[in-house]
Parts: C-alpha cells; structure tokens; sequence
C-alpha cells in the first residue's frame, strides 16, 4: 500500500467521523440541549405552551400554507409582543448577538485553508 491509498484511507476515515459527530450533535441538540436551552431562553417556555395549548404542528409550521400555520403564527407574535415590549429593538442583548455573530464569521473565515 503506498502512501497515497493509504492517505485515501485516512481521509475517508476522517469524513466519516466528521458525518458521525454531526449526526450525533443534532440528536444531542434535538433531544437535550434543546429542552434544556427552553427553560433559560426568555420567552420559549410561553412560546411552547402555546403550541401546545394550540394543537399547533411546529413541524409544519414554516413549510405548508394552512390556515392553522398562519393563525399560530399571529398568536405567537401577540403573546410575545404582550408579554415585556421593553425586549424588542436594538437592546443590549440584540446587538451583543449581532457582534458575537460577526465575531464567530470572522474568526470562522480566518480559520479556512487559503
């Protein structure tokens, strides 16, 4: 085996593992991280009692055109803009995100190969 099959095998090995770590990252996401995130993202918990309440499929929700998607849509943005209206424009927490944001791009882009 000479050393070009053998940095193929390598190679492969790592896309596989690369393939591997997502997947398991968007299982941790979806079934830990997320529930976690939804008791200390300021609104979600109001936001989910909605859907509940509501019947609302969150899985539908963005890709079909009925009539349940859109009214599920105005009840949440009213029971978001009723619950701390201070919360909404360019607050402290809005534009720190936006700069943390612009810092991953650009650390990110900096870190690509040339």
């Amino acid at each position: 085996m000479d050393a070009q099959e053998q940095a193929k095998g390598m190679h492969k090995k790592k896309a596989w593992a690369i393939l591997g770590s997502v997947c398991a990252g968007l299982y941790l996401f979806g079934v830990w991280i997320g529930p976690w995130l939804q008791h200390h993202i300021w609104g979600m918990d109001r936001i989910v009692q909605a859907i509940e309440e509501n019947n609302i499929d969150a899985g539908a929700y963005y890709y079909t055109e009925i009539e349940g998607a859109f009214e599920g849509q105005q009840y949440l943005s009213q029971t978001l803009q009723t619950m701390a209206p201070e919360h909404y424009g360019y607050t402290l927490p809005f534009i720190s995100g936006i700069v943390a944001c612009l810092l991953i791009l650009y650390f990110g882009m900096r870190a690509l190969p040339r």
